[in-house]
């Protein structure tokens, strides 16, 4: 049943497409849901009520885990509003392995603290780290340009650093976001 979704873009209501796969069939699902801040888009309404939103979502999580093999991950990004309720849901019904914050700069709004980061939940079916599968994904030591030393001394524990460097961590600042223009460049400069 999957190999009708591989290499092809689907243009469906992402229910209609996860109730389609089978349970236990996928190594890693990720969602990057719009974020009902009333934006607009050509087919869908992102202004539900919130109420609606949440049960929208909750219905496309389960499918998420359900079609998650045991020893797959299950990430979801969003806004830190809504991952609050993702993660409670999620909690019931997978393992919470991080909360990854990715850095992303932004407009000062409001009147409160200034929103400088998205969220990606990260969970597993299986409990134990052993029963599932994650591997190393590290970054690599910044060194000394000249003499190729390490240029952090960790606490005196060189000697214990792994070769290639530390494990990625759940920070991520060195991803930067695509910002959506109103106005598309290339036309734009195309018609001025």
């Amino acid at each position: 049943m999957l190999k009708k979704f591989i290499n092809t873009i689907i243009n469906d209501d992402c229910l209609n497409v996860l109730r389609d796969i089978s349970s236990n069939s996928v190594d890693v699902t990720f969602a990057d849901p719009p974020f009902n801040l009333k934006k607009k888009y050509n087919k869908y309404n992102d202004a539900k009520e919130t109420q609606d939103y949440l049960i929208w979502c909750q219905k496309w999580l389960n499918e998420m885990v359900r079609i998650t093999k045991p020893t797959g991950a299950i990430f979801v990004h969003n806004i830190p509003r809504w991952l609050s309720y993702f993660s409670n849901d999620l909690n019931k019904i997978a393992y919470f392995k991080h909360w990854i914050a990715w850095d992303s700069p932004s407009a000062p709004l409001g009147k409160t603290l200034l929103p400088n980061h998205y969220g990606i939940l990260y969970y597993t079916k299986a409990k134990s780290h052993k029963d599932f599968k994650f591997f190393d994904i590290r970054s690599p030591h910044p060194r000394c340009r000249i003499c190729k030393e390490f240029l952090k001394d960790y606490g005196g524990k060189k000697a214990l650093a792994h070769g290639f460097g530390p494990l990625v961590s759940d920070v991520w600042n060195d991803i930067h976001r695509i910002r959506h223009k109103k106005i598309n460049c290339l036309y734009h400069c195309l018609n001025d």
